[in-house]
């Protein structure tokens, strides 16, 4: 059987690291404002069961992480690889452009 979410293994990991059983990780993710029993986190750690955002962004507060860390290693290195290329075409946030026409318009004092 294939696999129906590919963060239920690094879930699982950083649960046992943390020693939290699913139940008190099911709590946690509760008291966030997830939804979610222990028999959802038991099935997600198993790859049954689909993992939605609010699991995704709960799982974020409570173990008080980046969200790309619950994703796998792989998943992990193309975000910092386009990370890294979105950076390289922002433009340089110390310019020495003149301003704007409607820059300058904003700074004008009405005529009374």
């Amino acid at each position: 059987m294939r696999r129906q979410n590919i963060t239920g293994l690094r879930m699982a990991y950083l649960r046992s690291q943390k020693k939290w059983t699913q139940d008190r990780l099911a709590t946690k993710l509760q008291c966030a404002g997830v939804d979610i029993s222990r028999l959802s986190v038991a099935r997600i750690e198993y790859g049954i069961l689909k993992v939605n955002d609010t699991v995704l962004a709960g799982l974020q507060k409570v173990f008080r992480i980046p969200i790309v860390l619950l994703f796998p290693q792989e998943i992990q290195d193309l975000d910092a690889d386009f990370t890294k290329r979105i950076a390289d075409q922002l433009p340089n946030p110390v310019s020495t452009e003149k301003p704007r026409k409607c820059q300058k318009l904003t700074n004008r004092q009405k005529k009374v």
